[in-house]
Parts: C-alpha cells; sequence; structure tokens
C-alpha cells in the first residue's frame, strides 16, 4: 500500500488519541449508546471533568459526535470502524500474552 505523509500523519495522531485507556472505554460505551456526559460519567466512573476533557479530544479527531437537546449534549461513535482497529489490537495483544501464534500465521 502506498500511503502519503499526511495520512500517515494522520494516522500517528489517532494512534495517539487511542492511546488513553479512558477514551477507549467512552469508545467502547457509546459503541450501543447515545449518550450525555452524565451518563458517560456514571458508566467509566471518572470525573466530569475529565469525561468532557476526553470527550473534547474524541470530538476533534471526529472520533465521536455531539449533537444538543435542550441543555444536554449527547455523544455518540461517529466511526464504527475505529473500535474494529481498537479489536485488532486487544486480539494481537492477547495473543502476545499469552504467547501464542496468529491466525494464520504459521510456525
Amino acid at each position: 500500500m502506498d500511503v502519503s505523509e499526511p495520512i500517515l500523519a494522520e494516522a500517528v495522531k489517532i494512534y495517539k488519541v487511542l492511546s488513553n485507556v479512558n477514551r477507549i472505554k467512552i469508545l467502547y460505551f457509546l459503541e450501543n449508546n447515545e449518550a450525555d456526559v452524565s451518563s458517560i460519567v456514571d458508566h467509566v466512573q471518572l470525573a466530569q471533568p475529565i469525561v468532557s476533557h476526553q470527550l473534547a479530544i474524541l470530538f476533534r479527531y471526529q472520533l465521536v459526535t455531539r449533537s444538543k437537546r435542550g441543555k444536554h449534549v449527547y455523544y455518540c461513535l461517529d466511526d464504527p470502524h475505529i473500535l474494529e482497529m481498537v479489536n485488532a489490537m486487544l486480539g494481537h495483544v492477547a495473543h502476545e500474552i499469552k504467547h501464542a501464534p496468529h491466525p494464520g500465521r504459521s510456525i
């Protein structure tokens, strides 16, 4: 695959965004839920300012969307493919922890 420098640079930024466990927890919660900050706070068990800060980062990188209804802002996952990437990494880590070969890899 021929990948341009700007695309590589943007991919690196997204990987940096995903390097935070709290952001990944929020993304997984939003996979099947549209939720306001209070609901996210309750689910991920973090302080509201931390959740709001993480949501702002996720929004900036177009990983979540938001919509305002009344006094509440609701967030949802913008691109479900991002969790496919996270799932692939978690699968990789699970194999590494077990020192098991990856599927499709011959020994």
